[in-house]
This record gives C-alpha cells, structure tokens and sequence, in this order.
C-alpha cells in the first residue's frame, strides 16, 4: 500500500492545516495511514489526502467533535507507531487478524474487500501455488497477503517479492520484473489497471477463499484505549446504519469489490 512518507509528516482534516485557534478548539485526534493506496488513501495532484479510509476518519472526527491530525507513514509501522502512542488511529485498509488481534484492539468492521491476483494478458496465472511455481509475485510489506503468500506459495517455488509500497510493485510488474502481484481488487483497478501502463494487464478470475484474505477491515486501536473504542464504534455503527459509508463507497468502488457486514 502507499507512497511512503516516512517520519511524521502531519495534515490536518481532509489535508488542510487550519488555523491555530480552531485547532485548540476540539481535542485532536490521531490517525495514521499511509497514503499511497487507492482508492482507500492516496494523496491528490495538490499532495492533499484523500480517498474512502480518509473520508470515514474525517467523518468519525466531525461525529466526535474531534480535530483530525492524519500522519503518513509506512505501512508495516503503524502497529509498533500505534502501540509507542505516536497516534491514537491507524486506518489504513487493515485487516483485523488474530495475529494483529494479539497485540492491537480494533474496532467494529467497517468492510470487507476482495483479494486478487493482478497478470498479464494471456498468462493464465492464478493464485495458487501450481499455477505461479517458478514465478515472482510481488506484495506489500506487512500485509495479510504478504503473510498469505509466504504461508502458501513459498515452499512450493513460487518467489514472494516484498515491497514497501505496491506503487514500487506496480512499476516492476509493468517492467517484467514481476510475473504477477496480489492485493485487494480495487486497489489494483486504480492504483495500476485504469492507467495506460495497465493496458496489458487484468485480474486472475480466480478469488480466494481463505480466511485471513477474508477478515473484515477495521480501524487499529491501542489496547486498553477502551473509551476511544467505544466512541469510535459508535460513531461507525451509525455510519452504517443511516448509509454513510455506503455512500462513500459509491465514490470509489466497482460493483463486487466491497461489502458491509451486518447485512448493511
């Protein structure tokens, strides 16, 4: 996931630093993302934030009179950033393990996407460990199909190539470099496939059916940060229940490349 802007580069609601006195007027909140995976969290042409995960984190701020502060930073270090109180938040398309479970809390589910398989045109690759022996797919750092594909295809010949950001992995599998990459199906369609280097691409029919390609995405938390739970919970709920999320899912998804739990 992500551009990686590593350090604590700070932005304010929506990307916008406000003035002084407005800031001291709400409790700020804390939330960490990184912001080079679209359409969840990316940074616009004006280096602003934006996306779905940064729509419903301004959103739970605005519900809990609370002042956003977003801090960008690399994937693979929002749980030990979180856990260290450098933020309060880290919403950043995170899948709620029980491995994550162990040493985080999460809140509510806000959703579930699709894992897929991103190849080239006629290769005929799918995700499994027969199909891509001898093969080099590339995936995130920290990611739930990084762990996936490590579990499952590295011992059987399949080559699991790391990144920090699936930006620097859509660049190689346009190269050659790659023979194949694997994250969530929306990210692909606009992080690679809707632009003119993506023409020769397309997705593997093939999805998963694995649980921890499966787990709905929930928003971290420290653990034993119960009362920011509970408000962040509630204000997510009713997200859910009066359409909001739903209508910021319409902004960014294809038909088939998210649900909601609980039947929303």
């Amino acid at each position: 996931m992500k551009n990686t802007v590593l350090g604590a580069a700070l932005l304010v609601a929506a990307g916008l630093i406000p003035a002084a006195g407005a800031a001291q007027d709400a409790q700020e909140l804390r939330i960490a993302t990184e912001a080079g995976y679209p359409p969840f969290e990316y940074r616009n042409p004006s280096g602003q934030l934006e996306g779905f995960d940064i729509d419903i984190g301004n959103e739970i701020c605005k519900r809990l009179a609370r002042t956003c502060v977003w801090i960008d930073q690399s994937f693979d270090s929002l749980i030990p950033g979180l856990q260290a109180r450098k933020f309060d938040l880290a919403n950043s398309t995170m899948t709620a393990t029980d491995a994550r479970r162990k040493v985080i809390d999460f809140s509510t589910p806000m959703y579930i996407v699709p894992v897929k398989l991103m190849v080239r045109k006629g290769s005929g690759l799918q995700p499994t460990a027969e199909s891509l022996k001898g093969k080099r797919v590339g995936v995130q750092q920290g990611t739930t199909m990084e762990a996936y594909a490590r579990r499952e295809w590295a011992s059987q010949g399949v080559q699991i190539v790391s990144y920090p950001s699936y930006t620097n992995a859509f660049v190689d599998l346009s190269t050659g470099r790659l023979d194949a990459t694997f994250q969530e199906a929306q990210s692909a369609v606009e992080g690679f496939l809707n632009k003119p280097e993506g023409a020769d691409f397309e997705l593997a029919a093939m999805t998963l059916d694995a649980p921890i390609l499966n787990q709905p995405i929930a928003i971290g938390i420290r653990k034993g940060n119960d009362d920011l739970r509970a408000e962040v919970d509630e204000a997510l709920k009713s997200m859910l229940a009066d359409g909001t999320l739903q209508g910021y899912a319409g902004k960014y998804f294809a038909d088939g490349n998210i649900a909601f739990p609980n039947g929303h």
